[in-house]
């Protein structure tokens, strides 16, 4: 990593690359004898123009070797802009310039990439961007020059360019921008020398990033992409600050540092509202979407409710002043433990067999989780099995506990009917970091023979802290979720005494699918 460091400061220093120009080929010498850069400063129509481009700093580059095609607007189309901030100036001169040469004949299915990624399209020999063109296809030495007739190129801020512009938006854009880091790009640089300590030197080009706006597996989406159409719900300030404090309680942690504990709490909590806001393509017509991280929203009419609807070049925007989040199916969903999943399943093998079955085709049960379950016994006549359960992923929040069990019909349609009377214990951490627990003995709590049964075993149970990891955190390769201690534990166990058991009233063997935590709604 040292090294890799003093390379980079090495190659910044001495032969840093501040444009990506140097690294595009190099275009074709035409027949003017001028630049585009000339061509553009030498005609009164575009001369206006031509010191715009000077003022922001991309003349030397439309000078270079490389091909551009310049879409010029006429001096009257200036407007404010001459004495706008340099951020303007630049926004409209990337707006208004391609590499590459591009002729009027272009197709206008071909999209047209401008400096600053807006993708545009020639709406005919005489039109592009929906502009209409006075003179198109002056050669110069390295391109093109395009005039148009009386306007600029529309400016149409994509979703991030929305959120940025809009002090509306300004605690959601602070969240995102808060992870934005320039890196060195190893692919796009070119290795130049040798160090004196034998080192690659290299022409560096340094790329703006941000982790969280990655397009891949734990990224809400690239939003700055022209690439590709994205529909963002974006909560207002006001909906943000609503959305935290619904959200907040939820994500609460136990660390003996409390600064440590409150700023797990704040970041979890942030991503929780940022994590399902974004889709891919049009959700107002969808009766059903998932969001760029996975999760299904069964009523997209109820997610854009109240809000408006604004268009960006990329996709559009759905303003929210309230963030109609159904908590069970974004931040806080069911959590499904398959009793058939050996990791995180426990049990002394000593007192209590534990089988996995799958589903064969003599079985009348439908239905079946995974088509896999386990089946549970006791290794001796005078003891009640026992099976514990890892429950990883829990909220500080209610929830509903359940344990599916199967009939002795899911062997097949012959076999014996049994029952058995089951008990369950949950342990969890309280709020001081250690571990207490809840028990349920309840007489009533029996299996069927005949059926499936979804045992409620707590209701509303209530855990004080957290025990979950969010999505930047699985970003780093060395993490993985195992490394996470589980703090919460079910424990089924079947509770028949031994007249029961001796009589054939109840038997001590009982078949489970599945134990679930679902989230009361609120």
């Amino acid at each position: 990593m040292k090294k890799l460091l003093s390379t980079i400061l090495i190659s910044v220093a001495i032969t840093g690359c501040t444009e990506w120009a140097d690294h595009y080929e190099e275009g074709p010498a035409q027949g003017s004898g001028l630049t585009v850069m000339q061509l553009l400063e030498q005609d009164d129509a575009t001369k206006a123009f031509a010191g715009l481009i000077s003022k922001s700093g991309y003349a030397d580059l439309l000078s270079s070797s490389q091909s551009f095609t310049v879409f010029a607007p006429p001096a009257d189309a200036m407007g404010p802009d001459t004495n706008a901030d340099m951020a303007s100036i630049r926004r409209m001169v990337s707006n208004h310039i391609a590499r590459q040469t591009y002729p009027s004949s272009t197709p206008v299915t071909t999209s047209v990439r401008m400096l600053n990624g807006k993708i545009y399209y020639f709406n005919s020999s005489d039109m592009f961007g929906g502009c209409t063109m006075a003179q198109h296809d002056i050669k110069a030495t390295n391109g093109l020059v395009h005039k148009l007739s009386n306007a600029q190129i529309p400016y149409a801020n994509n979703i991030y360019e929305h959120i940025e512009a809009s002090s509306e938006m300004s605690a959601l854009y602070e969240f995102i921008h808060s992870f934005d880091e320039v890196r060195f790009d190893p692919d796009a640089s070119t290795e130049i020398d040798i160090d004196d300590n034998g080192r690659p030197v290299f022409d560096s080009v340094m790329v703006s990033y941000n982790r969280l706006l990655e397009d891949k597996a734990y990224g809400i989406g690239h939003i700055k992409s022209e690439d590709s159409l994205y529909s963002m719900v974006v909560p207002t300030n006001e909906a943000w600050a609503a959305a935290y404090e619904r959200i907040a309680p939820s994500f609460k942690v136990y660390d003996t540092n409390a600064h440590v504990a409150d700023s797990i709490q704040d970041i979890r909590t942030k991503l929780a509202i940022v994590n399902d806001l974004v889709y891919r393509g049009s959700i107002a017509r969808a009766d059903s979407i998932v969001s760029t991280t996975g999760s299904v929203i069964h009523s997209p009419a109820d997610l854009i409710s109240g809000t408006q609807e604004l268009s960006a070049s990329n996709g559009m925007l759905f303003t929210a002043t309230t963030l109609n989040y159904d908590n069970s199916e974004t931040w806080n969903k069911p959590i499904s433990v398959e009793a058939e999943q050996q990791n995180g399943r426990t049990y002394n093998n000593t007192l209590t067999s534990v089988y996995m079955r799958n589903v064969t085709a003599a079985s009348i049960v439908s239905g079946v989780s995974g088509d896999s379950y386990i089946e549970v016994m006791p290794i001796s006549t005078s003891t009640n099995p026992t099976v514990i359960f890892d429950i990883p992923n829990t909220l500080a929040d209610k929830y509903n506990v359940y344990a599916v069990f199967l009939p002795a019909t899911v062997e097949g349609p012959t076999t014996e009917l049994d029952s058995t009377r089951i008990t369950f214990t949950v342990a969890y951490m309280n709020s001081n970091g250690r571990s207490t627990s809840k028990r349920n003995n309840s007489r009533t709590l029996l299996t069927s023979g005949s059926k499936p049964v979804k045992m409620l075993a707590f209701e509303e149970l209530e855990l004080p802290v957290s025990n979950t990891t969010d999505r930047l955190w699985l970003m780093d390769k060395t993490h993985d979720p195992s490394m996470l201690p589980v703090t919460t534990q079910l424990t089924v166990a079947t509770n028949v005494t031994s007249r029961e058991f001796s009589s054939g009233e109840l038997s001590r063997t009982f078949r489970l699918d599945r134990i679930i935590f679902e989230p009361v709604k609120k």
